[in-house]
Parts: C-alpha cells; sequence; structure tokens
C-alpha cells in the first residue's frame, strides 16, 4: 500500500491531470492518447470504483437486477493500464492553485500538472421541501441508480417531478418495473423546453397508453410525509396523490465549485473559447460543465462530451480543430427510441415545425425551423433513414423547404447528395 508522501511524489510528476471520470473525461485521456501525447495522464473521479455508462441510468440499468452492472462499464478497468492512464476514484478535488499550477484533493494531496482539464460536469436541481426525506431520489450519477433500484423493491406507486426526457425514462422504467406512476410536470407540455410540439404530443400519448398518469400544467402546493418519510404530494388544485417513492427531475446545474475557487470565468458554466481553453491559461473545461463563447447556451449529451473532449485533446497537442458536427440526442422510452440532431428553437419569428412521414409504419420525423427560415433540428421516432438525412442536413448548412419535407415523395435523398457535391 502506497503511503501518502509516497503517493504525492508519483503524483506531483502527472502533466496532464483530468478531472471527471465520465464521458468527457475518459474521451478526453483517449483522444490525447490518440493523439500521440506520451506524457502522464491521471483521472480523478470523486465517485468510489470503475466509472459506468451515464444514459442507461434512467433505462437498462435502472431495469437490470443488478447481477450484470459489469456490462455498463464506460471502460474496462484493465484499459486504464493499457493506455496508460492512472485513474485516482472516491477522491474528490477541492481547489485550484494555478500559480503553481497545483490541484488539492480532499485526502490532503497535492497534485501538480502542465494541462488541467475540468469535466466535472452537473449536478441535480433539488427540491428544497422534499430535502431530508426517505424515499426521494434523483439521478445523475451511479449511485442514485443504485439507490433508486433498491428503492423500486416493495413500493408500488411513484411521482415524477418534471416532464424532461429524464423524468419520462424513468417513469417509463418504473412502469415496466410494475410501479403506478404520475408524471407532474409544470408546463403546458411534456418536454416543453427541449421538443417540438409534434414529439411532446407523441409522448404524452405514449405514456398514457401505458397507464402513466400526466399531470401537465401541475404544481406541487406541498410535500406529503410522515415520520421523515415521503408520501405523496399535494397539487396546487387540492388533489393528493399518494405514493412511496418521488423521483426529481428538475434539470441540472453546472458543477462550478472548482472553477471558481480557481478564479476562472464562470456564468451557466465554465466560460471557453473554441478549443475549450478557460479564461486561466492551462485550464481546460469539456462536456456538461462547459459554456462555449457565443452559445446560448451549454449542450448536455454524450456527443457533446467527445466533440468538446477531441477539441481540449486537440489544443493540447497543438493539432487542427476538429469540426464541430449538429449535436445529436437520444431518448428511449416504452421501447421507443427518439433520436434527435440540432437544437430545436424555443422561440423564433419564423418558427416552423413540420412533420415528414417515414418509410416504417409509425415513423416520423419532425424538422424545425429558425431565423430566416433556416433549418435548426430533426428529431425522428421509428425514422432512422429521416433521422441521417436531417443529420446531414444540418451538418452541410442544408435547409430543404419545409412544404417539400412535408410531402413524402420529396426526394430528400437525392436533396442531400447533390448539396453534399456543392
Amino acid at each position: 500500500m502506497l503511503t501518502l508522501e509516497f503517493a504525492n511524489r508519483i503524483f506531483m510528476a502527472a502533466q496532464i491531470i483530468i478531472v471527471g471520470a465520465s464521458h468527457a473525461g475518459i474521451s478526453c485521456a483517449e483522444q490525447l492518447r490518440a493523439n500521440g501525447y506520451a506524457g502522464r495522464i491521471c483521472i480523478i473521479d470523486r465517485l468510489v470504483g470503475a466509472p459506468l455508462e451515464r444514459p442507461p441510468l434512467s433505462k437498462a440499468f435502472l431495469q437490470a437486477d443488478g447481477q450484470d452492472d459489469a456490462k455498463f462499464l464506460l471502460r474496462r478497468p484493465d484499459w486504464f493500464a493499457a493506455h496508460d492512464i492512472e485513474l485516482l476514484d472516491g477522491r474528490d478535488a477541492v481547489s485550484v492553485d494555478q500559480l503553481q499550477k497545483q490541484l488539492n484533493l480532499d485526502d490532503g494531496s497535492q497534485h501538480g500538472y502542465d494541462k488541467l482539464v475540468l469535466a466535472t460536469g452537473a449536478v441535480p436541481r433539488q427540491l428544497a421541501a422534499a430535502a431530508g426525506l426517505d424515499g426521494v431520489f434523483v439521478l445523475r450519477h451511479p449511485d442514485d441508480a443504485h439507490a433508486l433500484r433498491k428503492a423500486v423493491s416493495g413500493c408500488q406507486q411513484a411521482v415524477v417531478i418534471g416532464g424532461g426526457y429524464i423524468g419520462l425514462e424513468v417513469a417509463a422504467s418504473l412502469t415496466k418495473l410494475g410501479l403506478r406512476v404520475d408524471v407532474i410536470e409544470m408546463a403546458d407540455r411534456l418536454l416543453a423546453r427541449v421538443a417540438s410540439p409534434q414529439i411532446s404530443a407523441f409522448f404524452a400519448e405514449l405514456h398514457q397508453s401505458h397507464d402513466v398518469g400526466l399531470q401537465i400544467g401541475a404544481n406541487c402546493r406541498k410535500i406529503l410525509q410522515k415520520g421523515g418519510a415521503f408520501t405523496g404530494v399535494q397539487l396546487d388544485d387540492g388533489r393528493q396523490i399518494t405514493a412511496g417513492l418521488l423521483l426529481v427531475g428538475i434539470g441540472v446545474l453546472p458543477d462550478l465549485d472548482l472553477a471558481a475557487s480557481a478564479g476562472i470565468e464562470v456564468g451557466n458554466g465554465i466560460l471557453v473559447d473554441a478549443m475549450m481553453q478557460s479564461s486561466v491559461q492551462d485550464i481546460f473545461a469539456i462536456g456538461d460543465v462547459a459554456l462555449v463563447d457565443g452559445a446560448a447556451s451549454r449542450v448536455e449529451s454524450v456527443d457533446n462530451a467527445q466533440m468538446t473532449a477531441a477539441r481540449a485533446a486537440a489544443a493540447i497537442c497543438g493539432l487542427a480543430q476538429p469540426s464541430m458536427a449538429a449535436p445529436w440526442f437520444w431518448s428511449e422510452q416504452f421501447d421507443v427510441r427518439l433520436q434527435s440532431a440540432g437544437i430545436v428553437p424555443l422561440a423564433s419569428p419564423d418558427l416552423r415545425h413540420q412533420l415528414r412521414p417515414g418509410k416504417r409504419e409509425g415513423g416520423f420525423s419532425v424538422w424545425s425551423y429558425g431565423d430566416k427560415g433556416k433549418l435548426a433540428a430533426v428529431e425522428a421516432v421509428r425514422d432512422p433513414a429521416g433521422y441521417m438525412l436531417g443529420k446531414k442536413c444540418l451538418d452541410l448548412g442544408l435547409s430543404p423547404d419545409p412544404d417539400d419535407i412535408g410531402n413524402g415523395d420529396f426526394d430528400l435523398k437525392g436533396f442531400v447528395a447533390a448539396g453534399n457535391k456543392k
């Protein structure tokens, strides 16, 4: 077993330190090696154990029996040794000394760096009225998923507050596990901040067809509890919903504590340039925590984690920046997959959502146009071809006429091929 003093001597030599072992942090380390970086790479993560995939936590992982969690590993343990990457798990980075280029951990150790990459991610918004009650959960990390999965046993009814992707995915998973679920969403539709009205309507109908109770345009007036345990909610119209489990899915906030301690410029994220460089030299930020200069908001997705990691790795290695493709997302609810590319505009004087029928039964895509009629996003349900052609349009900067998109006979494939030749 290494003494603290000896461990400090070892890791003071680390040239690149990455804080956070989720998709962004792991991708950055991997890309550094792919770029030919031969120096030391050390990843520090506050969670204990090998990193797990995050997207399945609300879906397949939650529904699994816990005996095969290894299949959800982000990377196998031997991957780190094979790539000469050190993983320090169960340790939290608490402060940065930018002058000395030193990272301080909660165990008292100090780690020097040449380049520091912050992949600290985001933390779930909490519901103050439910704080500290048994039976109340958020879902962001594997530990959250383990706790929620354990609580399902013996529970018959659940409430989900928040009708975004996480809330709906958990509602679908809990329903498939045999629970009666009610979803409470204060907006006038599900997925109001991220999806087109057509997609919102589709998933509302899908959940209702599986007997999920949808309380849309509703607010929680009171969290009900007995003996320190959650027992249900009272809505603003006076109705009460009894349940033994509450999932709070009301969004996330960027984890900025470490960046703030280093004097790094922050807003709704760590402010970075196109190369993921922060306001402090030799400190980069990637993934969910990064807010690229000029962007309206942060992008929270595996695709963004990988892309920002690749750009930071290229900058560190002095290589040309990879091109930025349209961001993509996906969600699975009741075995129905939604594929999305681009950012659905929420408001624009030219806003238009155009439905296009898919080739498969029940399949369709929604094409969203923003300012000056420019294509901004494509969402597809049971329509992989529509999704792929839509993403190509976004990557190539093509904006097919919405009336053509609405015509199922329009040769979209030919349109994309012609645009690709220009």
